[in-house]
């Protein structure tokens, strides 16, 4: 495993491999380095089949992890570092992992966390400012000692991310195809391939890599040969002066970002010199058809539009020519993806007819812990499907026109309702309440409480601002609605579902979207 590590990444050992603010790392100090602090996991006895966690900012130790734990067959949780301590007491909980990798920028978060779960696993700083004492020092295990012989767990570690369900639980999503040197090798040669990822580049990462689109499109180029910038956290002006810096190749980017990026004034964006960039990936959201026109003529029309989610992973791809050609398609199946329309019932739609959008591929994935939400997104014969609806046109492109009807996605960002609605009820005079998605001009959707009251005398005023604060101590930031709007009623079926559609109809009429 080692050796298949030190063939990717030391063809060139005195290049820098990962940067970021505080330090910059040779490929050949990154193999010492990982090498070390794999040892030191397997001898702690953390090997295939266990799991650590990361609660980190974008770091260049965050990347280090993520190489020991995939030599060693471990599983990864990069975490959500906006979420709340709740939050994350219950991932410690439900996916027991043997050590967890602190930046001392979350340690109050993280200490709370642990204290919560009753956590009694290995935890370490990765640095030493603001963390608690009584953690391990990460440099320590990482400058410790030499790497030895680990044997071969004959297959990577490989990331779990966790995603928010409609039941107001993070769920840990995890792949059932395990990784070894080969398939490895081929999954980074296909999508290199496929993808454009240009070899021996320069990646930026510019969002945070607990997402696995972030993940996917730094952590790949990175195995495929390129150095990786890694940013802190997104600015418009700092990821143009990155890219004329550090002649960026290829970075992934979402709409909300390109929207910051073309508010910048236009002779601020023409005085960078942007021509370093060979391909730009997009995905997680909706892009406007008006701001992607935008982009292409900043970025000379190297934008790469995808299709799919962390349970799927890529499942279409539509280049630039393309995609002029079929405005609004976000593109063809990629290979060895068998991509399908079904009607509610199971039953293959035709060409043209909308229904829910399923895959099928070598790459499978089940809900840790959760065998009936595994099931529920089963359909047809081995299709899974994460409630998209869309359909394909005469020529096989793939256009979505609706999703999962309760979630919101904003800024890229998937939200579900049902955890802020349970939130939400919590407060004394609220009595009922629904969460919808309601348009935003930056982030494509922002986040909309409707509630119900006890008292029809209430300060709506005041019922506003302690429903957000509510919110805002329980759960990560960005899931706290931006407004709330007292209701007479909220409108519920016969059966008590509440009649989102109904709610959500005045918000979006008019508008050449319905998402």
């Amino acid at each position: 495993m080692v050796e298949f590590l030190e063939s990717l990444l030391l063809d060139d050992p005195d290049r820098s491999l990962l940067i970021d603010p505080q330090r910059s790392l040779t490929a050949s100090q990154v193999v010492a380095r990982v090498g070390v602090l794999a040892t030191w996991m397997y001898k702690q006895g953390i090997g295939r089949g266990e799991v650590v966690a990361v609660f980190s900012l974008n770091r260049v130790e965050y990347y280090e992890v993520i190489l020991a734990a995939t030599l060693l067959g471990v599983s990864y949780i990069p975490v959500n570092w906006h979420w709340s301590h709740l939050e994350l007491a219950y991932v410690l909980g439900d996916a027991s992992p043997r050590a967890i990798f602190v930046d001392p920028a979350l340690a109050e978060a993280a200490s709370l966390a642990i204290a919560e779960a009753g956590y009694r696993g290995h935890v370490l700083a990765l640095a030493g400012e603001g963390a608690d004492p009584s953690w391990a020092s990460y440099e320590e295990a990482v400058a410790g000692g030499t790497g030895s012989s680990l044997g071969d767990p004959a297959d990577f570690g490989m990331p779990m991310f966790y995603t928010s369900g409609t039941t107001g639980r993070p769920k840990g999503v995890r792949g059932t195809v395990t990784a070894s040197p080969v398939t490895l090798s081929q999954f980074v040669g296909a999508y290199t391939t496929v993808l454009g990822m240009p070899r021996h580049g320069h990646t930026l990462l510019d969002g945070p890599v607990y997402h696995s689109a972030q993940w996917l499109f730094s952590a790949v180029p990175m195995w495929a040969g390129s150095s990786l910038h890694i940013q802190g956290r997104f600015d418009p002006d700092a990821t143009l002066a990155a890219i004329e810096r550090h002649r960026i190749t290829n970075i992934h980017l979402v709409p909300t970002q390109f929207v910051r990026i073309l508010k910048l004034p236009p002779e601020r964006i023409a005085s960078y010199d942007l021509s370093s960039i060979q391909v730009i990936w997009h995905g997680g959201a909706p892009c406007p058809p008006a701001v992607k026109e935008a982009m292409l003529e900043v970025f000379a029309g190297h934008l790469v539009e995808y299709y799919g989610s962390t349970e799927l992973g890529v499942n279409t791809m539509i280049s630039s020519e393309e995609w002029r050609r079929k405005r609004g398609s976000v593109g063809r199946a990629m290979p060895n993806v068998d991509l399908r329309i079904f009607g509610e019932n199971g039953e293959e739609l035709p060409q043209g007819e909308a229904g829910i959008v399923a895959a099928r591929s070598e790459r499978g994935f089940h809900y840790h812990n959760e065998p009936g939400k595994t099931e529920g997104a089963r359909i047809g014969d081995g299709f899974s499907t994460v409630g998209d609806i869309g359909y394909f046109d005469e020529d096989g492109y793939l256009f979505i026109s609706d999703r999962k009807i309760d979630m919101i996605i904003s800024g890229g960002v998937n939200i579900y309702p049902a955890e802020i609605e349970a939130v939400i009820h919590t407060h004394p005079k609220v009595l009922d309440t629904a969460v919808i998605g309601v348009p935003d001009d930056e982030f494509g959707e922002s986040v909309l409480a409707l509630v119900s009251l006890t008292d029809s005398n209430a300060d709506e005023a005041v019922i506003e601002r302690e429903v957000i604060e509510l919110c805002r101590e329980q759960l990560a930031h960005y899931k706290a609605p931006r407004h709330v709007r007292v209701l007479e009623e909220i409108p519920r079926s016969l059966a008590g579902k509440i009649l989102k559609a109904q709610l959500r109809a005045p918000y979006w009429e008019g508008l050449d979207r319905r998402i």
